[in-house]
């Protein structure tokens, strides 16, 4: 499922408790939103940031902050149901969004890494992402910053961490980059094998739906990953993988410290 095109403008570049400031992709202006999502700034930069000061002042680190970053297409509406769980399970998280189709797997990660500089260093920093979000966060992590010694785990739902055989197939004459932008090009072309591996516990969703390889847009084969401490299997599709009721309670529990065997 592909997100209407207007939603793929805007990239989170600061978050403050729930409040987002925003930067659209092509830099020409920038967009405040409350914690329920709601605009309430559009203008300059410097605007935006001075209604982010008097609306939500810098808070002290917290002690576990959790990123949550969607996938190619998607939106940050596609976690939200793995955001929920997160929260009632005692987790303080950030549901970003990012314009997947409109930069590189590069460019996303930086612009998550300006983010990360601004916020206060939680004690405990970790990830979970869907699809292109595993690929962001590998890239992210080859930045030196203050934040990086405070990454202790990540969870990859359908990650192509091995790049996807069919992105590759289905971009002949290279109309899905032209739909899709360049980071589908990267994945078509096995960009991900170059990216660092996370130094940290990691534990990787894959989905397996009958009658299409994998989940039918990556395979179990392309989703592993050297080191990874953990790889489990659902019956699941790409489109829908992130609201499995065992990746959403796997990815509870591994992020909680204890492994799941279920």
């Amino acid at each position: 499922m592909i997100e209407p095109p207007g939603t793929q403008f805007w990239a989170d570049a600061r978050w403050r408790d729930g409040w987002r400031l925003q930067r659209r992709w092509d830099e020409q202006t920038c967009r405040l939103l409350n914690p329920l999502g709601r605009v309430v700034c559009r203008g300059s930069w410097a605007r935006c940031t001075e209604a982010l000061e008097e609306a939500q002042p810098l808070a002290p680190p917290i002690d576990r902050l959790v990123i949550l970053l969607h996938g190619l297409g998607r939106t940050r509406r596609s976690l939200a149901r793995l955001d929920r769980a997160l929260q009632e399970a005692g987790f303080t998280t950030a549901r970003l969004d990012y314009p997947s189709t409109r930069m590189s797997i590069q460019d996303h990660a930086a612009t998550l890494a300006e983010l990360l500089d601004h916020v206060p260093t939680p004690k405990k920093l970790s990830f979970v992402s869907h699809s292109l979000g595993g690929l962001i966060i590998r890239q992210l992590l080859g930045h030196d910053a203050p934040w990086r010694s405070a990454v202790d785990r990540i969870v990859m739902i359908a990650p192509p961490n091995r790049g996807a055989s069919l992105a590759g197939s289905l971009d002949k004459g290279g109309v899905m980059r032209g739909i899709l932008g360049p980071s589908y090009g990267q994945i078509a072309e096995g960009f991900a094998v170059t990216l660092p591996v996370p130094e940290v516990p990691v534990a990787i969703f894959a989905g397996d739906a009958a009658g299409v390889p994998g989940d039918g847009l990556v395979t179990v084969d392309e989703t592993r990953l050297g080191g990874a401490s953990e790889h489990h299997v659902v019956p699941a599709i790409h489109t829908f993988v992130m609201n499995h009721p065992s990746v959403i309670r796997g990815a509870v529990s591994f992020l909680g410290g204890a492994p799941d065997r279920a």
